[in-house]
């Protein structure tokens, strides 16, 4: 049995099973997706009659690392609407290795209140859950982590508390999401509840995490308010196939509105108008977690039963009071802090004010000779969360204290690729001139020039085709892409012109293993006729 302190909550790797801490709590121990009721073997500090549940997936060698992670995102987001987390472990046997998560247990999930099971008594809660459930996902936000799959069997209840849980698939990281939609990528997820950008092979920003607490927002409401309501909501969700949010929104709105047409309650006004926005189609149109946190926070007595949640506003001390502040941009408490001699190193400190634009923080903790590489815990720097939500004054900054331009975060992206990705021209510029490595590839095998193509950012790849030699314009990143094949997707008509007069007559003979070459993608996707085989029509 070996011990590791991983970010500081204990983790073990066993050998034998009769060294496992838990064991099966009972004959029919399971109550979820490979999840169990389980009892200790043996004590584990003072936790008294705490009862425990274990998530144990079955992994290999390669993505022990990548296991971890769910781990490290439920320490990370210690809070009291957060599912508690015990310990993690390995057992590795010799066919295979498994991975064990020990969480507090809870009495059960949302689904039971949402679907008709619960008393009329306990359905009442619904009504405080709201303010609760947009509270801790403007917390976890706040800390870089996007749960990406929030859904009602994701949200435990246990002593009539909400409980978000299953990181499984949570990624951390303060920079700003990078959008990759490609058409017919689907990406693993829970449809039911997933935004149309995910559904259409997007990432999952914070954006489609507040999509997805919408469509809960609006079955904890029918579930309150309008339960003969419910087989309705289930035929809209299923009129296109299967049940779906993302592919029925218009439907989904149209309910909205009819309920907000009916002269309900005023807090129900209040509340759909939210939902309404938090499913809006485009990203980019719904209300962050902290707008939504705040407009609980404003609540009146008068808007009841909606109300903020009380239950754990956090007093944050030591190194979170710090990474509050530089969240919230208290200038003068971080100035207090860093003066009375408090270490400049906290991991997401530094990231907190980059990524929110607080240039005189950034500044003061430069002046505090912070590491200016200094790394979080999704391995992102000051530089790739400046870069990403363009802060050209805190990028300058930093590179004037020579800040690495080629540092790669958990996903190999480069603070080149968060700016080219989103379009921010001069940001790429102040890099390119500091030295970025424009053929530095992803974990995706994606160059900066992709993630620009990608997004249809024309005045970048302009500048980056300038500096980037494609040798092999078939090559193709982690999912058989090419860069004609995003500009394709994309449709830029622009950008895939530009690609063409760009590609000498060789290159654009190169065929892929179909035997389609350049020519057929940029012909593809700008509708030009391809009667002809050279460049020099382009």
């Amino acid at each position: 049995m070996a011990t590791d302190n991983f970010n500081n909550h204990e983790h073990q790797v066993y050998t034998r099973d009769e060294d496992l801490p838990f064991s099966p709590d009972g004959n029919d121990t399971f109550i979820g997706d490979r999840v169990e009721r389980v009892k200790e073997r043996r004590v584990i500090g003072s936790s008294g009659n705490m009862l425990y549940a274990r998530k144990t997936i079955t992994i290999n060698k390669q993505n022990k690392r990548a296991h971890l992670q769910e781990a490290r995102t439920l320490h990370r987001a210690r809070h009291g609407h957060v599912v508690k987390l015990i310990m993690t472990y390995f057992y590795e046997r010799e066919q295979d290795i498994r991975f064990a998560i020990i969480m507090e247990r809870a009495d059960g999930n949302l689904d039971a209140y949402l679907t008709g099971k619960m008393s009329r008594k306990k359905t009442r809660n619904l009504s405080r859950w709201f303010g609760c459930l947009v509270g801790v996902v403007a917390y976890i936000h706040g800390l870089g982590i996007r749960h990406r799959d929030i859904k009602p069997s994701n949200i435990l209840i246990k002593d009539e508390q909400v409980l978000l849980a299953d990181f499984g698939i949570s990624k951390m990281g303060l920079g700003k999401t990078m959008p990759t939609t490609i058409p017919a990528l689907p990406r693993a997820r829970t449809q039911s509840y997933c935004a149309p950008e995910v559904e259409s092979g997007s990432t999952r920003g914070r954006s489609a995490d507040v999509f997805s607490l919408g469509a809960v927002f609006l079955e904890m409401l029918i579930a309150y308010s309008y339960p003969a309501k419910r087989q309705q909501l289930e035929g809209i969700l299923s009129s296109r196939g299967s049940r779906s949010y993302a592919k029925n929104v218009d439907l989904v709105h149209q309910m909205i509105d009819d309920i907000r047409d009916s002269r309900p309650d005023d807090w129900v006004l209040i509340l759909v108008s939210h939902i309404r926005n938090m499913l809006h189609t485009k990203r980019d149109q719904r209300p962050l977690a902290d707008e939504l946190d705040s407009a609980w926070l404003c609540l009146l007595p008068k808007d009841e039963p909606l109300a903020p949640c009380i239950c754990f506003r956090m007093v944050a001390a030591g190194n979170d009071k710090m990474i509050e502040f530089c969240k919230t941009g208290l200038l003068p408490e971080v100035r207090r802090l860093l003066v009375s001699g408090i270490d400049p190193n906290i991991i997401g400190a530094i990231h907190q004010a980059s990524a929110r634009g607080f240039a005189k923080i950034v500044e003061l903790f430069l002046d505090h000779e912070v590491d200016v590489n200094l790394q979080d815990d999704n391995k992102q720097t000051a530089l790739h969360c400046a870069a990403g939500y363009g802060y050209k004054e805190i990028v300058e900054m930093l590179l004037d204290r020579n800040a690495n331009v080629g540092l790669q975060d958990d996903d190999g992206q480069t603070a080149l690729h968060c700016a080219a990705g989103h379009g921010n021209m001069s940001i790429v510029q102040m890099l390119l001139a500091k030295g970025a490595d424009v053929q530095a590839s992803n974990d995706e095998g994606q160059i900066a020039l992709d993630c620009a193509a990608r997004r249809g950012h024309n005045d970048v790849v302009r500048l980056l085709l300038d500096r980037t030699a494609i040798s092999n314009p078939m090559a193709q990143d982690s999912v058989g892409r090419t860069v004609l094949d995003c500009v394709v997707g994309y449709g830029s008509e622009v950008v895939a012109g530009r690609l063409a007069e760009f590609l000498s007559k060789d290159t654009m003979d190169l065929q892929d293993k179909h035997g389609l070459s350049s020519l057929h993608s940029v012909t593809r996707g700008v509708g030009l006729e391809s009667t002809t085989t050279t460049s020099a029509d382009y």
